[in-house]
């Protein structure tokens, strides 16, 4: 992230990289254990290389895009949406120098007489078939157990834009008036930078072209990638990517709005862009400072005090029922994950696996929300766990 404007101007700068390094949900997926995080990570690495690779050292910084390409991929199998599309732009990107009889090569003076796919794509085509090689199983898979239930079914604007937004503005509350005004900035940047090199392509401005090579790419990503989705949905009717799905297109938003912004910076409004990339800025900052925390993480607060609830338990059956060995603990299925954790780590083998089926009448303890109906229910048993932060109780079911 310091890499993409670490020669440009200083408050752009700046600006640019805490947006990118102060958003909470992206810092709490940095700091999970969780393929999220890891597949940002390289993505914005593969970006870099990718940009990199027109101005110096193609080769290197072409073999580098692939390798951090697939170990995006191999964190989370959405990236290959990604590089697909960065694979896309690469090549249009080329033509487009093609077209404007720009050095086939960087330092190099001679211009193309022809676009070459095969020798354009030398590096690329390598390396794909080696990636193909080692993604086609885990792939196939992926393909044929995953039901890719993202969770969006409405549209691109309602669903990924929307959970975009919700990313950007992690806990905070907006209305419909505000949602649509967000809504509308981030449609109007990536427009925006269309219409901007649309205009200048028209004039064959091949200043802007050499000047702006960054901004033309990560737009065309954006871009490719949306329509990817949008067509991924109507032909194998997959969900439109939301929440944690979606938040890889931060990254890529906030690079476009910064290169977008340093484009606009040679006109005389330069005191305009400070202010909007200052405000941005220090906004950022703010919400990150007062909504960052060290209890929770991401969309699983409620499992924060889960840990404290096992070991509620495992006391509990020692010191009230320690011969007993087929404890039953009914659950709401989203706690599942976690107490199965536990339960295999700590060895507790007289615990049953809990499961995703709902309460039974075998229950020997439930661990669920103060706001269940099934908690109504049951306030008459020994409580054996309470938290006010999740809202969580676990009880016991004595006969």
């Amino acid at each position: 992230s310091f890499l993409f404007f670490q020669k440009k101007d200083p408050v752009l700068s700046v600006s640019i990289f805490i947006l990118l390094t102060t958003n909470t949900v992206l810092i709490d997926f940095f700091g999970l254990a969780r393929g999220y995080g890891m597949s940002i990570g390289f993505m914005v690495m593969s970006l870099y290389h990718l940009i990199r690779s027109f101005d110096s050292n193609t080769t290197r910084n072409l073999v580098i895009f692939n390798i951090a390409a697939l170990l995006a991929i191999l964190s989370n199998f959405t990236m290959l949406t990604f590089y697909l599309s960065a694979l896309l732009v690469f090549n249009v990107v080329k033509i487009l120098e093609w077209r404007y009889h720009l050095p086939s090569e960087p330092g190099n003076s001679q211009t193309f007489k022809k676009f070459n796919f095969i020798k354009t794509n030398k590096t690329n085509i390598i390396l794909f078939i080696f990636m193909f090689i080692v993604l086609y199983e885990p792939v196939r898979k992926f393909v044929k157990f995953n039901t890719f239930d993202f969770g969006g079914k409405q549209g691109f604007v309602s669903d990924t834009i929307t959970s975009f937004i919700y990313n950007i503005f992690a806990g905070i509350n907006l209305n419909p008036f505000e949602l649509l005004l967000f809504q509308s900035f981030i449609l109007s940047v990536i427009l925006l930078t269309v219409f901007v090199f649309i205009i200048n392509d028209y004039h064959s401005n091949k200043g802007f072209f050499v000047k702006n090579r960054s901004l033309i790419i990560v737009n065309l990503i954006l871009l490719a990638i949306s329509i990817e989705t949008i067509a991924e949905h109507y032909v194998f009717k997959t969900d439109y990517l939301m929440g944690r799905f979606a938040l890889f297109l931060f990254p890529l938003f906030v690079l476009n709005l910064g290169f977008l912004s340093e484009y606009f910076l040679k006109f005389r409004n330069r005191f305009i862009i400070y202010g909007l990339a200052v405000s941005l800025a220090l906004l950022s900052l703010t919400n990150f400072y007062r909504r960052a925390d060290l209890n929770s993480c991401a969309d699983w607060g409620y499992d924060m005090k889960t840990k404290n609830a096992v070991t509620a338990l495992v006391n509990d059956h020692n010191s009230h029922d320690p011969n007993r060995k087929d404890v039953k603990v009914g659950i709401n299925w989203i706690f599942e994950p976690t107490i199965n954790f536990y339960r295999q780590t700590w060895n507790i083998q007289w615990l049953l696996p809990v499961d995703r089926d709902g309460f039974t009448e075998k229950d020997d303890y439930r661990y669920i929300f103060k706001d269940d109906p099934e908690y109504s229910k049951n306030k008459d048993y020994p409580v054996i766990f309470s938290s006010e932060r999740t809202n969580t109780v676990l009880i016991r079911k004595d006969p």
